[in-house]
C-alpha cells in the first residue's frame, strides 16, 4: 500500500551549512537556508550540503517559510514499510493510555511520532486525520493512512475523518468506515464525558493536550471559586464542578463553545446552579470584572495563540502580559492563578518570565505550586524545542 507520493525526487541545496543542526535531529529547514526550486508542493526531496553531501530525505515546499521536512536522515529512502512501522510503534507508545475511563488520546503528532505534518487525534473508535497544509496533503496518501486506521488490531477503530481547517469550503470528508455521530460525538477523558461537533470544532474537535491540567484543576477545586476564561467548551470548568467547586464561570466570545460548556456541564449530572456560562469578550470581561471589584479563589486564563510565528514574538509578550496580570487582579488574596500558553515560538523560560511581570504589574506575589507542558501523547524531538508548545504554570497568589 502506497502512503506517500514519490516521482522524481528533487535534489535540494542548502544554503547555508546547517550539516550539525539536522544530524542532531532537527526536522525542519527553512526557505531562508535552501535554494529555491521550481517544484510542486508535496515533492519528494533529497537534501544536500555544499559538500554535496546527502543529509536527509523528505517533504520539500516552495511557498511557505518551512520549506523542507526531514523523514529520514542520511541518504535512506523513505518506504512504505517504515511508514508502517512508525504508525506501528506511535499506537504501542500511546494504548495505554485508552482505558474504561479514557476513550480519547493523540494517535500521531507529526514530527514527534517520526511522520511530519500528519496528526491523528483518536475519539472512542473515531479517529480524525489532518495534514498539516497544502505540501503534506499533495504528499501524504491520506486514503491509505485511514485504511490502515481500519485494518491494525491494536486500537478499535470504527471510522476515520479527514478534517481541513474550518476556513475552508469543504471542511471535511469520511474516509473509511462510518460516522453518522460527528456533529455530536460523545467520548470519554478520565471519566468526564464530553461531547464535541468534530466538523466545526478547533483542531480536530477538543484539546486533548490540556487532559492531564485539566485532571489536576479537579484535584483543587474543592470547595472554591473558579473562573474559566477563554473557556471554549468549558474543559477546566467540567473538571471543577466534578472536584466539587462551588461556583464556576466559563467566558468565552464564541457563542457555539459557550452552548457547548452547558451541554458538557449538563451531561455530567452537575447542578445547573454551580455553573455561569457568559458569552463575551474575555478581555472586556475581565476589564469590567476589575471595576466591580469581582474576584475568585481560582482564575484560570488559557487564551489563543499569540504567536503563530516568530515575528509575532515580541508582540505576543505584550498581549500575554497584559492579559495575564489583567487576570490576576481578579484572583483573591491567597487563591490561585493558572496561566497557560499554547505558542510554541514562546519557549518555557520566555513564558516564566512574562508570568512574573504579569505579577509585578499586577502588583502581586506569586508562589510556584506547578508546571506542566503537553502529555505523553503529544511527544516532540529533543532537537526541536518549537514543538514543546503547551505551557501551564499554577501559581498561589498574593496580594501584599
Amino acid at each position: 500500500m502506497k502512503y506517500f507520493s514519490l516521482e522524481k525526487p528533487l535534489r535540494v541545496k542548502l544554503t547555508r551549512d546547517l550539516t550539525k543542526h539536522i544530524k542532531r535531529g532537527n526536522p525542519w529547514v527553512f526557505s531562508d537556508a535552501v535554494e529555491k526550486i521550481k517544484a510542486p508542493e508535496g515533492s519528494y526531496g533529497i537534501l544536500i550540503n555544499h559538500k554535496k553531501e546527502i543529509l536527509a530525505h523528505g517533504i520539500y515546499s516552495g511557498s511557505i517559510n518551512l520549506a523542507f521536512r526531514i523523514i529520514t536522515l542520511g541518504d535512506k529512502k523513505l518506504s512504505d514499510q517504515e511508514v508502517v512501522n512508525r504508525m506501528k510503534r506511535a499506537i504501542a507508545n500511546k494504548k495505554h493510555l485508552l482505558t474504561l475511563e479514557n476513550k480519547c488520546m493523540r494517535v500521531l503528532n507529526g514530527e514527534g511520532d517520526e511522520l511530519p505534518g500528519i496528526v491523528a487525534d483518536y475519539y472512542d473508535g473515531v479517529v480524525v486525520l489532518k495534514l498539516d497544509g497544502t505540501a503534506c496533503e499533495a504528499f501524504w496518501n491520506k486514503e491509505n493512512l485511514a485504511q490502515y486506521f481500519m485494518e491494525q488490531k491494536e486500537i478499535p477503530v470504527r471510522c476515520v475523518y479527514f478534517k481541513r481547517k474550518n476556513s475552508e469550503e469543504e471542511k471535511g470528508l469520511i474516509l473509511a468506515g462510518e460516522c453518522s455521530d460527528l456533529s455530536d460525538l460523545e467520548f470519554l477523558e478520565n471519566g468526564v464525558k464530553f461531547r464535541t461537533n468534530i466538523i466545526d470544532a478547533a483542531k480536530t474537535g477538543f484539546f486533548l493536550d490540556q487532559r492531564e491540567n485539566r485532571q489536576f484543576i479537579r484535584t483543587v477545586a474543592k470547595e472554591k471559586s473558579l473562573l474559566n476564561l477563554f473557556g471554549y467548551t468549558g474543559g477546566f470548568s467540567i473538571y471543577a464542578g466534578l472536584g466539587g467547586a462551588l461556583k464556576v464561570t466559563t467566558v468565552d466570545i464564541a457563542p457555539n463553545a459557550i452552548k457547548a460548556s452547558e451541554l458538557n456541564w449538563q451531561i455530567n449530572h452537575l447542578p445547573a446552579e454551580n455553573h455561569e456560562a457568559i458569552c463575551e469578550d474575555a478581555f472586556e470581561f475581565v476589564s469590567e470584572a476589575h471595576k466591580q471589584k469581582k474576584e475568585w479563589d481560582i482564575v484560570i486564563t488559557d487564551p489563543p495563540s499569540f504567536a503563530p510565528n516568530q515575528k509575532a514574538v515580541e508582540t505576543a509578550r505584550e498581549a500575554y502580559t497584559k492579559v495575564f496580570s489583567d487576570s490576576i487582579r481578579l484572583v483573591k488574596d491567597g487563591g490561585y492563578f493558572a496561566a497557560s500558553s499554547c505558542s510554541g515560538h514562546i519557549s518555557f523560560e520566555a513564558f516564566l518570565e512574562i508570568v512574573q511581570e504579569a505579577l509585578s504589574k499586577a502588583r502581586r506575589r506569586g508562589k510556584v505550586l506547578l508546571i506542566k507542558g503537553q502529555p505523553e501523547d503529544h511527544p516532540f524531538p529533543l532537537a526541536l524545542p518549537e514543538m514543546r508548545y503547551l505551557k501551564f504554570v499554577y501559581l498561589q497568589v498574593f496580594q501584599d
